[in-house]
């Protein structure tokens, strides 16, 4: 009896231990269904592998689209580099005017300055009425035009180049070719031909160290005149080197034998110039006339004979022998020797309107006739002035308003554009020397 009480007590230990890993089980198994109901959609998504499947393939690891990020902006220092070619100006007047056929063509020079980036110059020829179809004479990369001046027969040109502290003479055929280097110096200019075609005089300047009485060096500036004959080369000094004293040559006499030019005489307070000539053989120097103490730059006549003069008074002549003067006219913008003998074409601004008046004044009977009136489209007035021989054609350049040729029985304005360069008008070309 006692045997089967034992045996009871055992079953029914094992019933409970049963009962105990039963209930163990149901709790385990409650805790997994809560974590499951927890997890993301993206988890709970996830296939679940049987452990068959588990032997078969391996498990790969899930992957997740990568979340786009903004990369932080990172500032560099700039590379240095070359500075870029400029591109020639854009042509503003693509296809030609309807204009009657111009005799002249238009010859002006485009540089792009030193302190702007890498400088350059240009020389362009045109038809006035179709600058669109305007052609490269000659190009100058790293260097600046500053003068250009045309020989009598219109066949030549001389140049003079700046670069830094450094100027260069150069001469060509009109149309580019042949261009020669002749001179360099640390300044040049005062280009004028000789009339027989090949001789060409201009000013020479450079800085000099010099002894002075006191027993001490000075750095001074010289300035001289140099003949050149630019068919063999052959390059003399016409007159010798003056010191620190204003020099400008001014052009040929009538017969070609002498160069006018000014100089400056020093004083107590400034200058007083005189107007001298010196003779192209003997190389003696004579003084002409006194011209005060603002002459302004003379100019000389297309024959030789007369100098036009502007001053703060007004605008007068004198013969260039000296023995005749006369005045003009009080007051005038601008003034230049015309295509006739013994005309000057004086330009005056308008006092009530933005107009600009172009009129012809006989020098000896005072006789004036209007030539044209057109706008002004900028402050100031128009400067400086060239007219074509045959009355039809102007370029005048207007400050912060750049270059223009003027049809002058029209009045049509022709811009030519200078944004950022540095443009000046050569000469009125005939139109058959041109197209050769």
């Amino acid at each position: 009896m006692k045997r089967l009480l034992d045996i009871a007590k055992s079953l029914l230990g094992l019933l409970v231990l049963v009962a105990l890993v039963i209930a163990l089980a149901l709790t385990l198994r409650g805790q997994q269904g809560e974590s499951v109901a927890f997890q993301s959609p993206l988890l709970a998504a996830t296939p679940t592998l049987t452990l068959n499947q588990a032997f078969e393939s391996p498990i790969e690891t899930p992957t997740r689209r990568p979340i786009p990020t903004i990369p932080p902006t990172v500032t560099r220092a700039p590379k240095p580099t070359e500075a870029p070619t400029p591109t020639p100006t854009i042509t503003p007047v693509p296809t030609a005017l309807p204009l009657p056929p111009s005799a002249f063509y238009a010859l002006w020079a485009e540089s792009f300055p030193l302190d702007l980036g890498q400088p350059w110059g240009v020389l362009w020829l045109a038809d006035p009425r179709d600058i669109g179809s305007r052609q490269e004479v000659v190009r100058f990369e790293g260097q600046e035009i500053f003068e250009v001046a045309v020989s009598p027969d219109g066949r030549k040109l001389a140049l003079v180049t700046v670069f830094w502290k450094t100027s260069t003479l150069w001469v060509a055929n009109v149309d580019g070719t042949g261009l020669q280097q002749l001179d360099r110096a640390t300044s040049l200019g005062g280009l004028f031909w000789g009339r027989d075609n090949h001789s060409l005089v201009y000013s020479i300047g450079w800085r000099e160290d010099v002894m002075m009485p006191g027993g001490y060096e000075e750095t001074v500036w010289r300035s001289a005149v140099e003949l050149l004959d630019t068919a063999t080369g052959e390059k003399r000094q016409l007159l010798e080197p003056e010191l620190d004293v204003p020099l400008n040559v001014l052009g040929w006499s009538a017969d070609g034998r002498e160069l006018y030019y000014m100089l400056g005489v020093s004083q107590e307070i400034g200058y007083e110039y005189e107007l001298r000539a010196v003779d192209r053989s003997t190389r003696s120097a004579r003084k002409i006339a006194p011209l005060g103490s603002e002459p302004g730059l003379p100019i000389l006549s297309p024959d030789g004979s007369k100098l036009l003069i502007s001053t703060p008074e007004g605008v007068a002549w004198i013969s260039a022998d000296g023995k005749e003067r006369g005045s003009i006219l009080e007051q005038g913008h601008q003034a230049f020797w015309g295509p006739e003998v013994n005309e000057v074409i004086v330009g005056q601004v308008d006092e009530k309107e933005p107009l600009y008046h172009l009129q012809s004044i006989n020098i000896h009977t005072q006789i004036a006739r209007d030539l044209a009136t057109f706008a002004i489209p900028g402050p100031g007035g128009w400067r400086p002035l060239a007219l074509s021989s045959d009355r039809q054609w102007l370029a005048a350049y207007l400050y912060q308003t750049g270059l223009y040729w003027i049809h002058l029985p029209t009045g049509t304005m022709v811009p030519v554009p200078s944004q950022d360069r540095r443009v000046i008008f050569v000469a009125w070309v005939p139109r058959g020397t041109a197209e050769q």
